[in-house]
């Protein structure tokens, strides 16, 4: 702030693995409140040190002794959790802007108030986050192109992502997620993958890994060119911080 003179609001904002689709809604509620014309996102973690991450290994989600595409296999069959990445993305956000990547429509969050770690498996709150940011933004769950998942390959998160989208969304709705190419990179995560939808937005081209294994029907195999429609962005963090954003191509 004092390196370029900002003085506007700033805020840290900690919902778990939920925390950069939470920046993006806070930052939607300022332009939209009119308190801000632009603001600065900078989503970064760096917490894989070897002892956090013994600790997803002995908790069963973590995977350490395979290749990440082998590993980590979101909506395929013998996925056993995620690696564990590091990584820092920036991103403005701005009332004003000619040429943007992606228009956030809106979003929502709840939480689960269940486990520390695991998901409510009646997915009742997981399901209202969807319906809410959805509701939020404007948008037919009918209209809805992909579902960029949280997708981190673990056993409770395919089957929750995989149940809101065979629920919700229609059967031409495309799943996928980025977590084999980019690692899970925790607090910052949401805010990595939906660079990658922005970055992917701008070249034409929808940023999935190629399938290892037998999969959801749904999911797409590798590299797609990218068609028109909204693209829904989850994240799902560890405590029971759902969230919700709903992305729209910028024409």
């Amino acid at each position: 702030m004092r390196e370029y003179g900002f003085h506007g609001p700033a805020m840290n904002v900690s919902a778990m693995c939920a925390s950069g689709n939470a920046a993006l809604i806070t930052a939607k509620s300022w332009l939209d409140a009119g308190v801000v014309d632009d603001v600065v996102l900078v989503a970064t973690d760096l917490s894989a040190t070897p002892e956090n991450v013994s600790h997803f290994v002995r908790l069963g989600v973590a995977v350490t002794d395979t290749d990440p595409l082998d590993g980590c296999r979101p909506f395929q069959e013998g996925s056993r959790g995620f690696t564990v990445g590091e990584a820092s993305v920036a991103m403005v956000l701005s009332s004003r802007a000619s040429t943007p990547y992606l228009h956030l429509l809106g979003g929502a969050m709840s939480h689960d108030a269940h486990h520390v770690t695991s998901i409510d498996p009646g997915l009742t709150q997981v399901m209202t986050c969807f319906r809410d940011a959805l509701a939020n933004s404007g948008v037919d769950a009918g209209s809805v192109r992909y579902l960029n998942a949280h997708g981190p390959g673990t056993a409770q998160c395919d089957r929750a992502e995989a149940a809101v989208v065979e629920t919700l969304f229609a059967p031409s709705t495309e799943i996928y997620s980025v977590k084999p190419l980019t690692a899970h990179c925790q607090g910052a995560a949401s805010a990595i993958e939906v660079a990658a939808a922005a970055l992917g937005s701008e070249r034409g081209i929808v940023p999935a890994p190629p399938t290892v294994a037998t999969a959801h029907p749904q999911l797409l195999d590798g590299p797609t060119p990218l068609a028109d429609g909204i693209t829904v962005k989850s994240s799902l963090g560890m405590g029971g911080h759902n969230s919700v954003v709903v992305l729209a191509p910028p024409c």
